[in-house]
């Protein structure tokens, strides 16, 4: 598995750990190193396997953490973070429908009681027990190993991950805040099949909120507009085409009309051309 030893989107899109279910990313970063770090579109639980973090979450008091403990990030989270020594992180996001299977699965019988009153910035910080420190150990030793099956490994035991998360309070309340929050499911309609056919109004429409509301609320939790979301969404979405598609046929099929414009836009994002890309995709 790759070692992230920065905090760039396009490092962590790059060298992370994807299955259908869930995206791992390992971290590999020295001492004093520094840095903004956010949670997407997704909860993180962010673990420590070797050394300390000094962090401030969604502007709250600083405070130190190490292995023995984790750390689960509300989306579109801001962690101002500090290392005092030579740190590895492990760090996991779960796809809304592997949180949905054991949900869906186990919820009843855990007689979870949600908090209404959860704010979108609420992060939680616990103490790793005994079952969720012997999965975190776990995944480790499925990525040493590299199993012909790892994905089925991985994703069969992130669902217990998720089980033993449930089972602590305040766990469910971010995960399921995050699931039913309009925001985000806006973004899981912009990240459906058809997404980058929808406009922003008609999302909107679909969250029960103003154009104006929901752009501004957007912009608050996500830090950016609803346009440039979707407009760097269809960019990530058209690397993967244009591996079997021309850059023309790549542009219209993620909904940009002007070749031109759809161009200039991935360079500016990824500095470097479709074609570039493709050519140097096609050399690996």
């Amino acid at each position: 598995m790759y070692k992230i030893q920065n905090f760039s989107r396009v490092d962590e899109t790059e060298y992370s750990l994807p299955t259908d279910n869930i995206n791992l990313l390992y971290y590999d970063l020295p001492k004093h190193f520094s840095d903004e770090y956010r949670s997407y579109d997704s909860p993180r639980l962010c673990t420590i396997i070797e050394g300390v973090k000094e962090v401030s979450i969604n502007r709250s008091e600083r405070f130190v953490y190490n292995h023995n403990d984790f750390v689960l990030l509300p989306p579109h989270s801001n962690v101002y973070m500090s290392m005092t020594e030579y740190t590895k992180a492990l760090v996991y996001e779960f796809s809304d429908c592997l949180i949905d299977k054991v949900s869906q699965k186990v919820s009843e019988n855990l007689q979870i009681t949600v908090a209404k009153d959860i704010e979108y910035s609420t992060f939680l910080r616990e103490r790793i027990n005994n079952r969720l420190g012997s999965l975190h150990q776990r995944i480790q030793e499925i990525i040493v190993e590299e199993d012909a099956n790892i994905h089925f490994l991985l994703d069969l035991t992130c669902q217990e991950i998720i089980y033993e998360l449930m089972k602590i309070k305040g766990c469910y309340d971010i995960i399921y805040h995050h699931q039913n929050h309009p925001i985000n499911q806006a973004i899981r309609m912009m990240n459906s099949p058809h997404g980058h056919e929808m406009t922003i109004s008609h999302i909107a429409e679909e969250v029960n909120m103003s154009l104006s509301g929901f752009s501004q609320k957007f912009k608050l939790i996500t830090d950016q507009s609803p346009k440039d979301y979707l407009t760097r969404l269809r960019l990530k979405k058209s690397k993967q085409h244009l591996r079997n598609l021309s850059v023309t046929d790549t542009a219209y099929e993620v909904g940009f009309e002007n070749i031109s414009h759809y161009i200039r836009l991935f360079r500016k994002e990824y500095g470097v051309t479709p074609k570039q890309y493709q050519l140097g995709k096609n050399q690996h």
